[in-house]
């Protein structure tokens, strides 16, 4: 059998107890609550550089447009309408670009990555074909 599969094999036992492992079980996770989740959202969206435009800042902006006009609307007439179809627009440009450029995900698989590094097929025939 080989050493990829043993070590596989008794990393299974381990986390099922049968082979008595020195270190304490894994703590299972609290149970997110969706103002924790937000908090994980937003944070997600702002982190990275600070004047780059992201799809989540974007439509974070958008999104605080829109509440500003809820704000606005209480003391200045006429200015909440702008707010709106601002806000309403610029969060529609963040969806765009979602779905323009969705973000890469990289599958993994026992913390290892699941892709094969190096180019891609594509990349190694555009390179043969380009002339130098």
């Amino acid at each position: 059998m080989s050493s990829k599969y043993q070590r596989e094999i008794e990393e299974i036992l381990e986390k099922s107890g049968d082979l008595g492992s020195s270190k304490p079980p894994r703590p299972q996770p609290e149970k997110e609550s969706l103002f924790r989740l937000v908090g994980l959202y937003i944070k997600n969206a702002l982190s990275g550089k600070l004047w780059s435009l992201s799809p989540g800042r974007v439509m974070l902006i958008g999104l605080l447009l829109l509440l500003s006009m809820l704000i606005v609307m209480q003391f200045v007439p006429g200015i909440p309408g702008l707010l709106a179809w601002a806000g309403l627009l610029i969060f529609i440009v963040g969806y765009g670009m979602v779905l323009a450029k969705p973000p890469k995900m990289e599958k993994r698989w026992r913390g290892q990555s699941m892709e094969p590094s190096g180019e891609s097929l594509w990349d190694r025939l555009r390179r043969r074909i380009r002339p130098k």
